[in-house]
């Protein structure tokens, strides 16, 4: 009615210059002085719709305008001399977008710096040094600041808005197209989702660590799901519990592949507290330290970045990082993640460990040593030679597991480099003192030593029984490798 319109048209106005206090819920009417009513939805022309009743009430606020949020898309054309983004807004479709190329479009999540991000640029850049494509990058930088849970609800108008310019570009090939590839990081990933909602046939969707705060328990029509595209593959990097410093992605499965590096939670390298945090602050600036908060949110954007050059990135099928961490999943799938990842690839949760900087991609190597008896294993150490390269000495667990009537000791082994073929593996055992006396056992009794190179999914054992003296290395040769052991 009249009354609810100019309330919307004031809110508008209100928002520009105090947006913090907008606020509307099923139940309360959104109130400031001189206006009361009840909103529930917000219409738009040539958007549609958009309302706060479940299942989309995961904030309870209804979205800015498309003037306030103020998406603006650029291109990439295919083999653009410059590398230089144009503005496109589907009248320009014949000079810039070419619909015989793929179609990728990169969008980014939440911002509350407001900045243009360098990562889309060069992500754009190595995409078009992989093949010809229409490279598509959206900036609603505008919308996607503080308050949170605004821009949560801006994301459902900029996937509409994303909706209407593919089909805008190609409007009588892209409900049927097979080559669009949709990336979004964070809240970008969910606004995929709203994107190919609104298409008959979207061939891929790339999350990136999709945002979990207000998505975590919400219901598939307004969040990532494998029934938004042919094929979804999710990275997730920082899946721990929500903080003002972390937790802003999600372990939720959303997608036919969900993989889970370093255990989907804290990555190596991002040291996740307050107390470096407020060094980081006082060292190089607030800007730099708010950076540092999102290190592990934003660790999907690097490696699926690194994964676009390189098919370096290995996983395995795992039910969970546990099982993985303990070498329970050497038997599992082996896959070649990230940008090169196979379509055909089985649906399923896949993990893999990474470097702590860049290069991310690390050679993953699971260690099995298998002991005469389940004793505590205090101060052994294993070091696994090849012909390319060899590790350093690596601590093996205190406790071993049981596997298949065995007591073994398992570990994960990453290395920068293949070691390639496995020539010998040393096991050193020098237990720690306590009061000038050794309180651990004068040796250990190893019934075998297996390594499985994730890369190549080679296995190679020892069946060799060896007694291991304390203060001692016993190597394990080459010719002790064999393909089983009785």
């Amino acid at each position: 009615d009249c009354t609810a319109t100019v309330v919307v048209h004031n809110l508008e106005r209100f928002k520009r210059t105090n947006r913090h206090h907008y606020f509307v819920s099923e139940s309360v009417a959104f109130t400031y002085p001189h206006y009361s009513t009840h909103i529930k939805k917000r219409c738009f022309r040539t958007l549609g719709c958009f309302s706060i009743i479940y299942p989309y009430n995961n904030t309870y606020l209804l979205p800015d305008s498309p003037f306030l949020i103020g998406t603006r898309f650029w291109i990439y054309a295919p083999y653009s001399i410059k590398r230089k983004p144009l503005r496109i807004d589907g009248k320009s479709r014949k000079n810039h977008f070419k619909y015989r190329f793929p179609t990728k479009v990169i969008i980014p999540g939440f911002n509350p710096n407001h900045e243009n991000f360098k990562w889309i640029h060069d992500m754009a850049i190595a995409l078009q040094h992989q093949e010809p494509a229409n490279i598509i990058t959206v900036d609603w930088s505008r919308g996607a600041g503080f308050p949170y849970e605004q821009a949560v609800a801006n994301a459902r108008v900029v996937g509409k808005q994303i909706t209407n310019l593919l089909l805008k570009l190609n409007p009588t090939k892209l409900r049927f197209f097979t080559k669009l590839h949709l990336i979004g990081h964070s809240l970008g990933a969910h606004i995929a989702a709203f994107a190919a909602n609104g298409l008959n046939h979207t061939s891929r969707i790339t999350g990136l660590d999709p945002a979990g705060p207000n998505y975590e328990r919400a219901p598939k029509e307004v969040r990532l799901d494998p029934s938004d595209a042919d094929f979804i593959d999710v990275i997730h990097t920082d899946g721990s519990m929500f903080s003002a410093i972390k937790g802003f992605g999600t372990m939720k499965q959303m997608g036919d592949v969900d993989l889970y590096p370093n255990g989907g939670k804290k990555q190596p390298g991002c040291e996740g507290s307050w107390a470096h945090l407020f060094y980081q602050a006082y060292k190089t600036g607030l800007k730099n330290a708010s950076n540092y908060v999102g290190c592990s949110h934003s660790r999907a954007i690097k490696l699926f970045m690194e994964s676009i050059n390189s098919s370096c990135f290995r996983a395995v099928k795992c039910s969970s990082d546990a099982d993985f961490e303990n070498g329970q999943c050497v038997s599992g799938e082996f896959i070649t993640v990230g940008y090169h990842l196979s379509k055909r690839t089985p649906k399923g949760t896949y993990y893999l460990n990474t470097m702590r900087a860049s290069p991310y991609c690390a050679h993953n190597y699971v260690v099995d040593v298998y002991l005469a008896q389940n004793d505590t294993l205090h101060g052994a150490y294993i070091k696994v030679i090849g012909l390319k390269s060899s590790t350093k000495n690596i601590i093996l667990p205190s406790q071993p597991n049981s596997h298949s009537g065995r007591y073994r000791s398992s570990v994960v082994v990453l290395t920068p480099q293949d070691l390639g073929e496995i020539v010998e593996v040393h096991i050193l055992y020098r237990p720690p003192t306590r009061f000038g006396f050794f309180l651990f056992r004068y040796n250990i009794e190893v019934h075998g030593v297996s390594v499985m190179g994730l890369s190549y999914h080679t296995k190679f054992q020892s069946c060799e029984k060896a007694t291991i003296v304390k203060g001692h290395i016993y190597k394990f040769q080459q010719n002790n490798f064999i393909n089983t052991c009785t």
